[in-house]
């Protein structure tokens, strides 16, 4: 079976409390994860397998402090 390599961009908008916004950014950054949402009924139905998720993108581009 074919392997595709898909990209794709995820964006969060996150309400964090944090000591600076330094560390709300790079919190946001280190704890908001990708995952295999699939199960394995999933993957038989529609007869797919992912090989490989890969991160290449995380970065934040704007923290404002609300209150």
């Amino acid at each position: 079976m074919p392997v595709y390599e898909v990209s794709i961009t995820h964006s969060y908008l996150v309400k964090i409390k944090a000591e600076s916004a330094e560390d709300a950014a790079r919190l946001s950054e280190f704890f908001i994860v990708y995952s295999d949402g699939s199960v394995e009924k999933d993957r038989e139905k529609y007869n797919f397998t992912f090989e490989r998720i890969e991160m290449t993108q995380n970065e934040t581009f704007e923290v404002n402090q609300l209150y």
